[in-house]
C-alpha cells in the first residue's frame, strides 16, 4: 500500500469537513429550492441522461426509495419530468427538464463565481494542481464506489446509513 493509514484518516477527515464547508460557503441562491442531495441527484441525471430511475440509483449508489423521495421533490419543483417507462409499466424514467438546466447552469455559475472569490489569493497553477489532484481522487473513488457494487460486494444497504468520522 502506497498510502499510510495516517494519511488516509487524515485525508478522509478532510474530505468529510471539505464537503461540509462547500455546502455551507458554495450555495447558490437556487439551491434552497432543493433538499440537501437534490443538487447532486439532479447533476447526475444530467450526467446520465434519459434513464430508469433503478438506473440512476445505482450509479448514485443509494437506496431507489432514497432517490425516488428526491425524483418526487425535482419533478414538483419542475426540475425533472418522470414517465412510465414504455417498455415496462412498472418502471419510470426520468429525465432532466429545461427548468432544471436553467437551474444546473445558474448554480454552476454562482458556485464558481463564489469559488474564483474564496481562491482570490492562490494562483492559476494551485487551482490547476488541485484541480488534478481531486479528479485523480474522484476517478479512485468512482472506480472503487462502482466495483463495490458489484452483487458479490455488496453488503445489506439500509435505506439510511450514516457515516460518522
Amino acid at each position: 500500500m502506497s498510502v499510510s493509514p495516517q494519511t488516509a484518516q487524515e485525508l478522509v477527515e478532510d474530505l468529510h469537513l471539505v464537503g461540509r464547508v462547500l455546502r455551507g460557503a458554495l450555495v447558490s441562491p437556487d439551491y434552497s429550492a432543493l433538499h440537501p442531495g437534490g443538487l447532486g441527484v439532479l447533476v447526475a441525471l444530467e450526467s446520465k441522461g434519459h434513464c430508469r430511475q433503478n438506473e440512476l440509483a445505482a450509479d448514485l449508489c443509494i437506496s431507489q426509495s432514497a432517490l425516488s423521495r428526491h425524483i418526487t421533490d425535482l419533478v414538483h419543483a419542475g426540475f425533472a419530468d418522470r414517465r412510465p417507462d414504455p417498455g415496462d409499466g412498472r418502471a419510470t424514467q426520468i429525465k432532466v427538464t429545461d427548468e432544471g438546466m436553467a437551474l444546473l447552469e445558474r448554480t454552476r455559475a454562482a458556485m464558481a463565481l463564489e469559488l474564483q472569490a474564496v481562491l482570490a489569493d492562490w494562483t492559476e497553477s494551485d487551482a490547476r494542481a488541485a484541480h488534478h489532484t481531486i479528479h485523480k481522487l474522484k476517478q479512485s473513488l468512482t472506480k472503487h464506489a462502482h466495483r463495490s457494487s458489484e452483487p458479490e460486494h455488496m453488503p445489506h444497504l439500509k435505506e439510511s446509513q450514516e457515516v460518522h468520522v
